[in-house]
């Protein structure tokens, strides 16, 4: 028997059904915090369709850049910062394409 398994007080559950529900709830925060970013986008720039596949990375760029305000690695915080910064200038990029009829 390879499975690790969490003790509960009820039963065991696979380590793998636990990390999927820790996923499972990080999609579905990331999907709200993104509809809402959207809700907000639209409001500004009613006359313009977004594509709705900008909401889950709209989600899950402001949960890293929450994510990076709690985190302090010097080295490690300066390149993920990078990485982080430039999704948000391509999203931002990709928003402008879409109101100006660009793309």
């Amino acid at each position: 028997m390879n499975t690790l398994f969490v003790l509960e007080t009820t039963s065991l559950k696979p380590l793998n059904v636990i990390l999927h529900n820790i996923l499972t709830f990080i999609y579905y925060l990331a999907h709200q915090i993104g509809l809402g970013i959207f809700k907000v986008i639209q409001a500004i720039f009613s006359g313009t369709v977004f594509p709705e596949s900008i909401i889950d990375p709209l989600g899950f760029l402001a949960i890293l850049t929450l994510f990076m305000f709690l985190v302090s690695m010097d080295a490690l915080k300066k390149i993920i910062w990078i990485v982080v910064c430039a999704a948000w200038i391509l999203l931002l990029i990709r928003i402008f394409m879409i109101i100006f009829k660009l793309g």
